[in-house]
């Protein structure tokens, strides 16, 4: 997750060996998770356990971490979903390639299955699905 967001290999780095000046300058992502690292860690040159440690990427304060198999996470979602504690979900690969294919392909099913997520859109254009079909283009 952290690499994603911050495009840079973490898996180059072990993980107490500080990054270079070079290697901070070269990551180009999310500069405010580099800020955030280099703030809480009280380093300049942070390590890769720093990164981990600070950053919030995939820890269980940043967001819930579903596991399980497709009709135990269903079950999960369609319970947040009905009881009104979630709206819609924003969801991140635990893996690239593959996370979100896997997800489209075993978990999406069961929740239409279950009438919790639509096999059709009503409109055409994104714009109609989000009821916005009253707004006019800029021209």
């Amino acid at each position: 997750m952290l690499s994603e967001v911050l495009n840079f290999d973490f898996a180059t780095k072990k993980i107490d060996e500080p990054f270079s000046d070079e290697e901070l300058a070269g990551i180009n992502g999310l500069r405010g998770i580099l800020d955030k690292v280099v703030r809480l860690s009280g380093k300049t040159n942070p390590t890769l356990a720093d990164f981990v440690e600070f950053s919030g990427r995939g820890t269980v304060r940043e967001a819930p971490h579903l596991v399980g198999s497709p009709t135990q996470i269903a079950d999960t979602m369609e319970k947040w979903f009905v009881e009104g504690a979630a709206d819609g979900f924003v969801l991140f690969a635990t893996h690239t390639p593959g996370g979100y294919e896997e997800f489209s392909r075993y978990v999406v099913p069961e929740l239409q299955r279950r009438g919790v997520y639509h096999k059709d859109y009503a409109g055409t254009t994104l714009r109609e699905n989000l009821g916005l079909s009253g707004y006019r283009k800029r021209s």
